[in-house]
């Protein structure tokens, strides 16, 4: 990834979630939004329509989706079927993409931003921000996300650990807020301060729901 590989801050298929990590055999709806039928089914579709350039073997949509083979294979050939996403063989490997031709990519791309889009957007933006080690997710999103139920967010909050540039910071945090369509509040952390976790605050991050983009 570039500059943010050498400054420690790595973001690829993989998502390290501390909370909430779905059943391969029961998924249950998304709490975030439950007109999906799965929360794994929405971090499917948002992890490619959000990233319409992206075409990924099935095996790194499991590790998005936190489903077993069989699971993520089930999932992906109903959003097939359905004609969501598009899928070509390279050998025995099975790729698949957004299908940006279907009439719901564009309304669903906007429903996914709101929802799962933070996941996505949020290592996109800060990516660009020089000095970031880590990122965090945490309060009522992460906790929907997470799977636990109550009202849909208001807004987002993100820890960002490390010594980012302010001024990147503001910009980037301004872009997210349009791009999301939700307030974003984020608190910034040494990287001392985060691994001694002293302060009521940090201690109550590992005992909340959170989600950390690593």
């Amino acid at each position: 990834m570039g500059e943010s590989a050498k400054r420690g801050y790595r973001w690829d298929h993989t998502m390290w979630i501390t909370h909430g990590i779905i059943n391969c055999m029961n998924s249950p709806a998304s709490a975030l939004l439950p007109i999906f039928k799965t929360e794994a089914q929405a971090r499917i579709l948002a992890w490619l329509l959000l990233n319409p350039e992206r075409e990924l073997p099935i095996s790194h949509l499991g590790e998005a989706a936190g489903l077993s083979q069989p699971g993520t294979l089930r999932e992906v050939s109903r959003l097939v079927e359905a004609g969501l996403l598009a899928e070509r063989r390279i050998g025995n490997t099975r790729m698949v993409r957004a299908e940006t031709n279907s009439p719901y990519f564009e309304p669903l791309s906007n429903i996914l931003t709101r929802t799962h889009g933070p996941v996505t957007l949020v290592p996109n933006a800060l990516d660009q921000v020089p000095g970031v080690d880590r990122v965090i997710l945490v309060g009522s999103w992460a906790a929907r996300y997470s799977g636990e139920p109550g009202p849909t967010p208001k807004d987002l909050d993100i820890v960002v650990v490390g010594e980012p540039d302010r001024r990147t910071l503001r910009a980037a945090n301004r872009a997210l807020e349009i791009k999301l369509g939700l307030p974003v509040h984020i608190t910034t952390v040494a990287e001392s301060d985060w691994r001694a976790r002293q302060t009521g605050f940090l201690k109550q991050i590992n005992e909340l729901p959170h989600v950390v983009l690593d």
